[in-house]
């Protein structure tokens, strides 16, 4: 019989997995954890109604994406009793602990960026999800703040891949409003629109600025050069895991909030 002991079950919590930036999340996360005797367990947890079989597997602890907001989810994570990280974005009163990034004032950095290229007809594409509402929140808010004119606002329910970046922009157009640039809430959606510009003859940044945000780098290698905001995801989840560590080992009281702070990359696109 080995004396080995079974690593422990963290669950891990999210509407979906399939995007780029919670997989690099994720991964860094779990690497992290299985040097410590922890692994990642990803289920539909985040269906109140599964919270009995989760329950019955007894987790360690739960790593969210995205806010604890369900009303459910939270009582049922709750009545657990373990440790519980929030990312990406946390709920206005976290139930344990969160590592977040500053969604808002990305938003906000993006339009004083736009204000100072002197651009006053502005655009904002973004998808449905809390990180990048607060994106948006904070490029709308502060916009108008600055005497910008939001000529147009699309929100595109689903963003998986360039099509769908695609059709964000084309709606975007079909508005007939005359826009000078636009705010991206994510790279795919930003690198979608440069794409889509240029297939409609429209230079960038001459005829449209586009600034987007950034989690991995990748705008860099976007022969336009992609001006971006940004943080890096697997740094988001090793600070995750870290944080999960330290609770777990008593090292880390509840309560705690970490923001990881955007960063800023001016290249070509605007």
């Amino acid at each position: 019989m080995s004396l080995i002991s079974p690593p422990r079950l963290v669950a891990l919590i999210a509407p979906r997995l399939d995007t780029g930036p919670v997989g690099r999340a994720v991964q860094a996360c779990a690497e992290r954890l299985a040097g410590e005797g922890y692994f990642l367990a990803a289920g539909p947890w985040h269906d109140p109604a599964m919270l009995t079989h989760l329950a019955a597997l007894q987790p360690a602890a739960a790593l969210v994406m995205g806010p604890l907001d369900e009303p459910d989810l939270r009582a049922g994570l709750a009545a657990m009793e373990i440790p519980v990280v929030e990312t990406w974005s946390a709920s206005a009163h976290p139930l344990d602990t969160a590592v977040v990034i500053d969604n808002e004032e990305a938003g906000r950095m993006a339009a004083r960026h736009l204000a100072e290229k002197r651009h006053a007809l502005v655009a904002c594409i973004s998808a449905d999800n809390a990180w990048e509402r607060a994106r948006r929140q904070g490029f709308i808010s502060t916009a108008a703040a600055l005497g910008l004119d939001r000529v147009a606002d699309i929100v595109q329910p689903e963003v998986l891949q360039m099509n769908d970046g695609r059709m964000a922009f084309l709606r975007l157009l079909a508005t007939n409003t005359i826009f000078d640039a636009v705010f991206c809430t994510s790279d795919l959606l930003a690198a979608a629109a440069v794409s889509e510009a240029h297939n409609r003859d429209l230079h960038v940044p001459q005829d449209v600025a586009v600034l987007g945000f950034t989690d991995d780098g990748s705008a860099a290698q976007w022969a336009q050069g992609l001006t971006t905001l940004g943080i890096n995801a697997a740094d988001l989840g090793r600070r995750a895991a870290q944080v999960l560590l330290d609770r777990l080992q008593g090292e880390l009281a509840a309560g705690q909030h970490q923001t990881l702070e955007v960063t800023f990359e001016a290249r070509l696109s605007t």
